[in-house]
């Protein structure tokens, strides 16, 4: 191979990584800056490039390039994207919670969509990000994205019937695991509420929604509390499926 070759390959593989980066949880937020974020492209894509078979790419003309290019970034973007789904299903279970608690006025910025989201959502997302951290899934990740090679070479991606349904049943995931790692605050939630409904069909002259108010916020803070190990763990187990995600995304698009 050419010299423009190895640099066109190299090339190739920094905007698959660039793409990833652009939609990783905890490294595409706005919080990290964009020459970071370029590095990590470029140092990560040094490592990866020699690994690769090398493919004659410097003899394409623009156009066959240009187009090989955008399915590189597409493809990267795909990896990345899927890595988020378990974090969406956190702000989604933040927001059920809050809800319940009757905390949706009280919002604080949210890293992970860059908009103002209920306190609850905020704390779910910073747990996952610590937890993505800690258990040393970042590295798994990159390794992750290393093998993504082996099952889909450069410019073989594409959209597939086979994609769109796995993204389908990914994103009917995110609800049914948001309802569940809500589960806990809702239900005391219930409960209280069918217990002051009871009360005020025998007490007519009490006001139900004033009065149980104050009992859910603290009823649900005190199970949200002591219940954050049982969310810690679940959200801990999706999140360790995420390099496996990442390989059998790059599986469907290689899939004709």
């Amino acid at each position: 191979m050419s010299a423009f070759d190895e640099v066109m390959l190299w090339t190739l593989v920094m905007v698959r990584c660039g793409g990833m980066m652009a939609a990783l949880p905890v490294i595409s937020t706005n919080s990290v800056p964009r020459t970071m974020k370029l590095g990590l492209s470029v140092f990560l894509s040094v490592l990866t490039a020699p690994m690769l078979p090398r493919t004659p790419v410097g003899s394409l003309e623009l156009w066959p390039l240009a187009s090989l290019v955008l399915i590189e970034v597409g493809t990267g973007y795909m990896l990345g994207f899927v890595c988020r789904f378990t974090f969406f299903a956190m702000d989604v279970a933040g927001s059920l919670v809050a809800t319940d608690l009757g905390l949706s006025m009280a919002t604080m910025l949210n890293p992970g969509s860059s908009t103002a989201s209920p306190v609850t959502a905020t704390l779910f997302y910073w747990l996952g990000a610590m937890l993505l951290f800690a258990l040393d899934l970042h590295h798994w990740i990159l390794a992750a994205f290393v093998r993504t090679y082996v099952v889909l070479p450069i410019g073989a991606g594409h959209i597939s019937e086979a994609l769109l349904k796995d993204i389908l049943a990914r994103t009917s995931w995110i609800l049914a695991t948001g309802l569940q790692l809500a589960a806990p605050v809702m239900a005391v939630s219930f409960v209280i509420t069918l217990v002051f409904a009871l009360l005020g069909r025998a007490v007519p002259q009490m006001n139900v929604f004033s009065e149980s108010m104050p009992v859910r916020t603290a009823a649900g803070l005190f199970v949200f509390g002591t219940g954050l190990t049982f969310v810690g763990d679940n959200a801990a187990n999706y999140l360790k499926r995420i390099p496996d995600d990442m390989v059998r995304i790059a599986k469907l698009l290689g899939t004709a």
